[in-house]
């Protein structure tokens, strides 16, 4: 199955296969929009195109990758074996080629544009200092390597050719950034919004500072990134984006951004950040804005399956790893493996914790256990669990650095929520033949 290489590809397989929402009502872009996504992502969690947002010059897409399965598709690879597959490929990376028929050059604005009329302005919580784009993939390339990263970052639309961004080491953009100070230079950068779903999740990756972003995409949709010169800035830009938003990063120069919700579902206060100078706008002429919530369950999975796979790669060769889920947030994560000997679970829990420094809370499950879903762990905690023995304790370690709550985000701890080999027997779970068959409304007599 091939990899989908486009965000507009992405959005008409899901039309095709009824599994996208559209919103024909007006929506009003301040809080409504957001607010009635935070909603479908508690019920039915589905992605959600609205067609008639309120002042927007494009249609709104969100929770397009909201679930695991839909960014395994995406990247024409199975659900059940999406970690692995995506650790075999990180090495097979693949330059990209330069195309000069790009949609996203449909409609080029140099002059005249207003980053608060002509970007939709979509407010998320009720203590945000306005309006930010949330999907917009930051696109630089090192001053002195030339190496291409690519990097989520929140944007405030200021207005005009003004927005604010929020960019600091240790993130790659971040030394980009300040190299480029340094030498008193400002810092070409542009921002795909709608993006290709491999370079959506290469931005989201750990994959190391001298490691190219595209050539990463490029393993992972095993075709070469189409890429295409940006109008204003000596960047290569995603040909097949909804929009770029090409500009320069003003070095010493700082301006109060914020406060902002952030992932962990709480603000994010005022600080100095960054000031980038857009010098031009591209998009296509229909193109689709896209939003992703912080925390949300969209920005879950592309900032969890990244981090999942750091994972998989420090405890594959220890036990018979069945999947890697992250029911509840990315800080943590549970393991299922087919255990051959008591001892594994500990290992992998201790591999697991170290394998990335959010990591705080590690399960681990028996194969039978969903890893997916929090009422299947919870139950194996309650039931397999030993508290006297079956805890692994790491004192003091340093987990989120943000400096606001960093000081909560010490130590971390591991569980072994797996039953004694030796009673295997007798934690078999049961079974009820038959129930995959079962559609209850069927069984429901008419109303």
């Amino acid at each position: 199955m091939p990899a989908l290489t486009s965000f507009r590809d992405l959005i008409e397989a899901l039309k095709r296969d009824g599994t996208l929402r559209s919103v024909s009502r007006v929506i009003d872009p301040c809080y409504e929009l957001i607010a009635v996504m935070r909603a479908v992502q508690k019920a039915g969690n589905e992605p959600l195109l609205f067609t008639n947002v309120a002042g927007s010059p494009a249609a709104v897409a969100t929770n397009i990758l909201g679930r695991r399965d839909v960014l395994a598709m995406a990247l024409g690879l199975e659900p059940q074996t999406l970690l692995p597959s995506l650790v075999a490929q990180e090495a097979a990376q693949l330059d990209p080629v330069i195309v000069t028929d790009a949609p996203v050059h449909e409609v080029v604005q140099t002059g005249g544009f207003d980053i608060a009329r002509d970007i939709p302005q979509v407010v998320h919580s009720e203590r945000d200092a306005g309006a930010y784009i949330t999907a917009g993939i930051c696109i630089a390339r090192h001053p002195a390597s030339g190496v291409y990263n690519a990097s989520w970052n929140r944007i405030q639309l200021a207005g005009g050719d003004h927005t604010r961004v929020r960019m600091m080491p240790p993130q790659h953009l971040g030394q980009y950034q300040q190299a480029a100070e340094q030498d008193g230079a400002p810092l070409p950068v542009a921002v795909a919004i709608g993006a290709p779903p491999a370079l959506m999740l290469s931005a989201a990756s750990k994959i190391p500072f001298d490691a190219d972003e595209y050539r990463t995409a490029g393993g992972w949709q095993r075709t070469p990134p189409r890429l295409a010169r940006a109008k204003t800035v000596p960047l290569d830009v995603p040909a097949d984006a909804e929009f770029v938003i090409e500009g320069h990063v003003l070095p010493h120069v700082r301006e109060a951004e914020g406060p902002f919700g952030e992932f962990t579902d709480g603000y994010v206060e005022v600080g100095q950040n960054h000031v980038l100078k857009v010098s031009a706008i591209t998009r296509r002429r229909d193109a689709i804005y896209h939003v992703i919530l912080a925390g949300g369950t969209e920005d879950s999975v592309l900032l969890g399956v990244p981090l999942m796979t750091e994972v998989w790669k420090k405890v594959a060769p220890l036990a018979n790893i069945r999947d890697i889920g992250f029911p509840g947030h990315i800080f943590g994560c549970v393991i299922s493996l087919d255990k051959a000997d008591d001892a594994e679970p500990r290992a992998v829990l201790e591999a697991a914790l170290a394998a990335h420094s959010w990591m705080k809370i590690v399960v681990a499950v028996d194969a039978d256990v969903d890893p997916h879903d929090p009422q299947e762990v919870l139950w194996a905690v309650h039931t397999r669990h030993r508290p006297d023995t079956g805890i692994v304790r790491v004192e003091n370690a340093a987990g989120f650095p943000r400096a606001d709550v960093r000081a909560v985000h010490r130590g971390k701890i591991g569980l072994d929520a797996t039953a004694p080999l030796d009673m295997k027997e007798t934690f078999r779970r049961r079974r009820f033949p038959g129930i995959e068959a079962i559609n209850p409304v069927d069984y429901f007599d008419p109303a």
